[in-house]
Parts: structure tokens; sequence; C-alpha cells
């Protein structure tokens, strides 16, 4: 019984922080959305390739799922018993780290969602992860700009349901990160 309430209040706490962002956490783009619809062979399909024209690495689904699964690797922290978090101590250092995955909206949306500062240390509220793109399923992808892409993928799970996931990417400080993200 108690397993029961507790996957019960699980499941709505995953409610209440995951499914809907709020929208200023999302990101506005004024560009209209054009598909990638380019045709590629078994090699460039999964390589990240520079284009001769500029310094942006090419943006394709290996490195969308790449980036969105080392994102998730980083919100899974390491704790202990009692669900300290070992290798961060606070909120604000634990966000300097994420903001190598996802812009600074989402690092602290994410981590005031998942952790919270207790006794001069972070604690991981116990729940599951949000829902995220799955690495076997293929992605939609569409080009925003040269700089900027978005990623959609219909999934299913036992815990949330079928949802749609949308994530959106930009190509900032020489990097690509994670800047919106919807689940529908």
């Amino acid at each position: 019984m108690k397993a029961f309430i507790a996957l019960c209040f699980t499941v709505l706490l995953s409610f209440l922080f995951i499914p809907h962002i709020p929208e200023n956490v999302q990101e506005k783009s004024g560009t209209s959305d054009k598909i990638i619809n380019q045709p590629v062979n078994a090699e460039e399909k999964n390589k990240v390739t520079v284009s001769q024209n500029e310094q942006n690495p090419v943006f394709n689904e290996k490195m969308a799922k790449e980036k969105a699964l080392l994102f998730m690797k980083a919100l899974n922290q390491e704790s202990d018993e009692n669900y300290k978090v070992i290798n961060y101590s606070s909120k604000k250092e634990y966000i300097t780290y994420l903001k190598n995955y996802v812009s600074n909206n989402l690092a602290e949306y994410y981590t005031n969602g998942l952790y919270e500062e207790r006794e001069g240390s972070l604690y991981i509220i116990p729940t599951e992860l949000p829902p995220w793109l799955e690495q076997e399923k293929p992605v939609d992808i569409k080009q925003l700009s040269d700089t900027s892409y978005r990623v959609y993928q219909k999934n299913s799970s036992e815990l949330y349901g079928t949802y749609d996931i949308t994530l959106g990417y930009e190509y900032m400080d020489g990097k690509w990160i994670i800047t919106y993200a919807s689940v529908d």
C-alpha cells in the first residue's frame, strides 16, 4: 500500500513539474519552420561535419539525440540514501553545470522542479525524470535558421502515456544547446 501511494505521489509530482513548461521558458522565434528534407546516405546521416561556408557544425538526428541524452544523464545526479546530491552543493552550482547542455532558463526550470536546497546542501526531490526523447525512435527535424532547429518526436510510456516532445536547439558559444522544451 505504501508503494502504491508513493507511486501515485510520484506521478502527481511529475505532472505538476514536467508536462507543460511555462511560456516564459519557451523560446519564441520569428522565423517560419522549414522541414529539412535532404537525401543523405548512411555514412553522412550520423556524421557531424562543418560546413565550408559556416563555422557551425551541421545539425542532424544523431547530434540531437546525443545532446538530449547527455542532458538527461546530467539531470540524474548521484545521491546518498537521504537524496543528498554528492557532486553539487547548491542550485547555483548545479545550474552552471547544466548550462553545458541547456539554456539558463531550462537549467533553472529543471533544477527548481527536481532539486531543493536545505541545510546548506542540494537534495533530489524523489520523483521520476521527465518524459524525454527516446533514443531508439526517429525524430522529425525542422530548421528555423542556420543556427536554430526544432526536433519533434511522438512517444508513449506506462508512466506518461502518449506524449509529443519538442526540443529547440541553438548553436551558441561554439556548441549546440537545448533552448526550448515542450511536452504535450
